[in-house]
């Protein structure tokens, strides 16, 4: 078994003709925890594609998940063993063209990495979608179905549906952008139990807002034009200077007590 989670080398990605990401290479440990912070248009989406098998690079590349080298593995496999949260997911969750899915089913579905559950849950995989659910505080939306939920509710279902298959990578894609202060707080919270965990899994997690970016995270990078800005420990990573450059505003950085950074315009 190889020590690197994810190992990605020289890629490009075009899409449409446009370059979304240019020369990207990456290494991440087993075990890491890792943020990934950039602007609108900075290539983040386009990286969490590419992780997923979902996108391909140009010629050249190589990218290895969990060990496993795209292009000569069973990428569904793999998937089975990456749990993705992502607001993009709610689109998927709440098409009821199919049948209509309660905010249970669709935890459920992190067990066989599916949107949609298909099949009888057992008692055991019942109680393990309910503790999900009550670990960011959503046991109450268990059966409501979720085309009926808010945003910030339909967020909650992702997160503990990437909680319950006990995973051996979570990415987490902009997980905060529906949520109000109170049901973000918590959210972060329940981020920063499993990254305490003995044995956490290796966790990416992906924003636009660096005040979301807990010290659970203390390794990561800038993401600027699809190229690599900056890459390092969190205290190299997060400066006034490196984040002026990268969103283009002049900034002061305030650090609360829990470590979490706060930016203040100049």
């Amino acid at each position: 078994m190889t020590d690197n989670a994810i190992e990605i080398k020289n890629a490009t990605v075009k899409l449409e003709g446009f370059e979304a990401l240019h020369d990207f290479s990456l290494t991440i440990k087993r075990g890491e925890h890792w943020f990934i912070l950039g602007p609108n248009g900075a290539g983040k989406t386009t990286l969490v594609k590419l992780m997923l098998g979902l996108v391909w690079p140009l010629y050249g590349a190589t990218i290895s998940i969990l060990g496993n080298r795209y292009g000569a593995c069973d990428i569904f496999e793999i998937r089975k063993k990456v749990a993705w949260a992502s607001p993009f997911l709610n689109t998927w969750a709440a098409d009821n063209s199919y049948r209509r899915w309660t905010a249970l089913e669709v935890v459920l579905s992190g067990l066989d990495s599916t949107v949609g559950f298909f099949r009888e849950a057992e008692p055991k995989e019942l109680d393990k979608a309910h503790e999900a659910l009550e670990m960011i505080q959503g046991g109450s939306i268990a059966d409501r179905y979720f085309d009926r939920l808010s945003s910030g509710e339909q967020v909650k279902a992702i997160i503990a549906r990437a909680l319950i298959s006990d995973p051996e990578l979570v990415i987490l894609d902009e997980t905060c952008v529906y949520l109000d202060l109170t049901s973000r707080e918590i959210l972060l919270k329940a981020i920063d139990a499993l990254a305490a965990r003995k044995n956490s899994p290796t966790m990416v997690f992906i924003t636009q807002r660096i005040e979301e970016i807990t010290k659970s995270f203390d390794r990561g990078l800038i993401l600027k034009d699809g190229r690599v800005y900056k890459q390092g420990l969190r205290e190299e990573i997060l400066t006034a200077e490196n984040l002026h450059e990268t969103f283009g505003m002049p900034i002061n950085l305030i650090e609360a007590p829990n470590g979490r950074i706060w930016p203040v315009l100049k």
